[in-house]
C-alpha cells in the first residue's frame, strides 16, 4: 500500500518559505519532489491560509466579563440600548 502524502501540507511548506510564489512556481517545485498537485489545489491551499482565524467563544468570553462588570445580563442590555441611541 502506497504512503499517503499530506499535498497541503507540502503546499504550506513551500508558501512558508516563499509567500509571493504564484501557482505555477508551487506546482514546479512540488514537481521537483515528485509530488504531483493542480492549480486548484494550490489556490485552495492559499485561499484558507489567507483567512483569519477567529475564536467562537473569544467573543461571547468578552460579553460575559462585560455582563459582570456592569452587575448583570439586564445592566448589560439597558447599557447598549442607551449606546445604540447614541451611536
Amino acid at each position: 500500500m502506497p504512503k499517503r502524502r499530506n499535498k497541503a501540507a507540502k503546499i504550506r511548506a513551500i508558501l512558508a518559505d516563499r509567500p509571493n510564489a504564484t501557482a505555477k512556481e508551487i506546482i514546479k517545485a512540488l514537481a521537483a519532489q515528485r509530488v504531483r498537485v493542480t492549480a486548484a489545489q494550490v489556490y485552495n491551499v492559499k485561499s484558507t491560509a489567507a483567512k483569519p482565524k477567529t475564536d467562537k467563544y473569544a467573543t461571547l468570553i468578552q460579553a460575559k466579563r462585560l455582563a459582570d462588570k456592569l452587575g448583570g445580563v439586564e445592566q448589560a442590555r439597558a447599557a447598549l440600548d442607551v449606546l445604540a441611541r447614541l451611536v
